[in-house]
């Protein structure tokens, strides 16, 4: 799914007002008519928790949005208070008509506040709706409807904001605005047709919170033809990427990974990967270890192949790899002095499609830091956490910061590189990038990583290219996370999420 510009949002908008043809009237009364029937079951769901509704509205747009959605829950019997907050003389026609309507309709008491008014008395056990401000807005709040946020926020009553929270940058170069003006703080926001991409980073969710998505009817020939670098990926995307296996093949077919790490103490990493590479299909792994590992590799997975260094504790010399399809690097590795400059010489020789992860992009980082030079191999993927990229590429202010480090880094180094978290996003070498849908909080546990990397070595050796395999890979370990948790399960250890993988890829694929 292609995220787009606010700009482009708003042409979305008038191409389907213009050839559907709607007028943009109908068009706002079906979106908030969604978001009403949304809102209505959500005060079912909660019965006894809120008392009333308060809609707060702007006079564009987004206004005219709560204007409707006020009309359509008085309808309800849900008891509505409707406050128009009036920071300027101008008014859309949309919200002029609907609130004339809302006016003639209903019994609903609609305030007009200004900068004269003393601001209404809000309690908790309120639901207030945010339609002060849409998406057209071009620079951080201030003055009276600064005010009005602030207010709303000390209330400390549950909000939903309507397509983006009142003061919040739908656009990733205004970022900014979050320390210089006021954003209402919402405990759900109901956004139309696509998600936000700015609703996607880690710092958004303060203000963003859960989202859902509307789908309010806009024509798919617009979004077709725009041309954007932002991706949100889903199910469909992924089955137009994976392949189902053939019934004429045997395990060379899938391909020989080759998975390197792990050092005293840290075996489990490799395991971790190891497993998870053979759950996600490839058709031959080995593993190379240093020599403390073996026992360990055999008797936790026989299906592997073990090889070792001559070290008992750390890797020090790392092994041709000639004879395999794809490489896998980083998981339990060590940060030793030896094992940091051999892994250097070692890997820049490298043709294969490689996966480089954990103490293997710690080593790196400590390079480029040394101010040495390096050549990252040709066929390369990185597999970060914050922490590791702010290591690795400098550290970022915030998660857009992070976020232009991230598209700049693989587009200079023509590396895919994957940076994990909530929405991992995946920055390809050509500019693009894609947000992952899938996944929640249970993957935040020890040695999800790993699975991670054994995932995405298994989808290269079988032959996916890189971004492919990035892609489908950090979808279904998301997927395995949500499966878990469907289950009724509260957490997980990493292990968990390869055993469930192939029933996850059945599933979710109908394969």
């Amino acid at each position: 799914m292609k995220l787009l510009t606010a700009a482009q949002i708003k042409q979305w908008d008038q191409y389907t007002i213009t050839h559907k043809p709607i007028s943009s009237l109908l068009l706002m009364e079906h979106a908030a008519s969604l978001c009403a029937s949304h809102i209505h079951n959500l005060w079912l769901k909660n019965s006894g928790v809120w008392n009333r509704v308060d809609v707060f509205c702007g006079t564009g747009n987004n206004g005219g949005d709560g204007l409707v959605i006020a009309r359509l829950l008085h309808q309800q019997n849900i008891p509505v208070r409707v406050f128009v907050v009036a920071t300027s003389n101008q008014v859309t026609n949309e919200c002029s008509i609907n609130l004339e309507r809302l006016k003639s309709e209903t019994s609903i008491t609609t305030i007009t506040l200004s900068s004269e008014n003393v601001l209404p008395e809000l309690s908790n056990d309120a639901l207030i709706i945010d339609a002060l401000l849409g998406i057209g807005l071009n620079k951080p709040v201030e003055g009276f409807m600064a005010t009005v946020i602030s207010h709303i926020n000390h209330s400390k009553a549950q909000v939903v904001a309507i397509d983006v929270p009142s003061g919040f940058p739908a656009d990733i170069h205004n970022l900014n605005w979050m320390n210089e003006g006021a954003i209402i703080h919402a405990w759900l926001t109901l956004t139309f047709q696509l998600p936000k991409i700015t609703f996607l980073l880690a710092d958004a969710y303060q203000y963003v919170g859960d989202f859902e998505v509307l789908y309010i009817g806009l024509m798919p020939a617009y979004l077709a033809s725009i041309q954007t670098n932002f991706y949100y990926t889903r199910l469909s995307d992924i089955k137009l990427i994976y392949k189902p296996r053939l019934k004429f093949s045997h395990k060379g077919t899938y391909g020989h990974a080759l998975l390197i790490g792990g050092s005293f103490g840290k075996i489990g990493a490799a395991v971790l990967s190891s497993k998870a590479a053979l759950r996600a299909g490839c058709g031959l792994l080995t593993a190379f270890l240093p020599k403390v590992g073996y026992t360990i590799m055999q008797t936790a997975m026989p299906e592997v192949m073990v090889i070792t260094d001559d070290e008992l504790y750390e890797i020090r010399n790392f092994p041709d790899t000639n004879l395999y399809q794809a490489i896998g690097v980083g998981p339990g590795l060590g940060t030793h002095p030896l094992t940091q400059s051999a892994f250097i010489k070692w890997v820049q020789q490298v043709n294969q499609p490689i996966l480089i992860d954990a103490d293997g992009i710690n080593i790196i980082a400590n390079h480029l830091q040394s101010g040495a030079s390096f050549n990252f191999p040709p066929n390369c993927i990185l597999t970060p956490h914050p922490k590791e990229f702010d290591r690795l590429a400098g550290v970022s202010m915030n998660a857009s910061d992070r976020l232009t480090k991230q598209m700049q880094f693989a587009q200079k180094h023509k590396s895919v590189v994957v940076l994990k978290g909530a929405h991992t996003t995946i920055a390809l070498p050509n500019g693009e990038v894609h947000v992952n849908c899938s996944g929640n909080a249970m993957l935040a546990t020890a040695g999800s990583g790993d699975v991670l990397t054994g995932i995405i070595l298994s989808l290269l050796a079988q032959g996916y290219n890189l971004s492919e395999a990035a892609i489908a890979s950090v979808f279904f370990h998301g997927a395995c996370a949500d499966y878990i948790k469907n289950q009724k399960q509260a957490t997980l250890i990493a292990s968990d999420i390869s055993d469930v993988l192939p029933k996850v890829i059945n599933t979710v694929l109908d394969y």
